[in-house]
């Protein structure tokens, strides 16, 4: 069994350096930025839920992606509001573990939500408007089954 550290583990945040008279006004900056995006992606997932002719498969996964994009800011914004505000560059250990899983999760989870728009839309255009294909997957398999009878 491991021996348990007497101190706590807390990180301290170099890189981003600023004065601190100029604290309040990047707090009031990320202020407003967390504003917009609660406000913004509020209203386009209000919008999506009420409106019925919108419960389409890629309206549904624009929902998600702003509710993707609703965890990333909230993972991230307020710690820096924090952080500019009372000037604390320190992070002890389990903040900052559940800090870079949200943000990973948050990566993970938006590049998916793109990947299956992309894909959609691949899907569509391919089946949609290319007619011999969409003839090919429709005509009768009866010829196809007897073939895979013999195999």
């Amino acid at each position: 069994m491991g021996v348990p550290l007497k101190q706590p583990i807390v990180f301290e945040l170099v890189g981003f350096d600023f004065p601190p008279e100029h604290g309040p006004f990047l707090f009031f900056l990320a202020l407003f930025a967390l504003t917009v995006v609660l406000l913004g992606n509020g209203v386009v997932i209000c919008v999506i839920m009420m409106d019925r002719s919108l419960h389409r498969p890629m309206f549904v996964m624009i929902c998600h992606l702003e509710v993707c994009d609703l965890l990333g800011a909230t993972v991230v914004l307020p710690r820096l509001m924090m952080h500019s505000l009372m000037g604390q560059q320190k992070i002890s250990y389990f903040p900052a573990i559940a800090q870079a899983f949200s943000v990973h999760t948050y990566g993970v989870a938006m590049q998916t939500i793109l990947g299956v728009m992309a894909y959609d839309r691949i899907i569509q255009h391919v089946y949609c408007r290319n007619r011999s294909i969409l003839n090919l997957a429709c005509i009768p398999t009866h010829i196809n089954d007897i073939y895979g009878l013999w195999i």
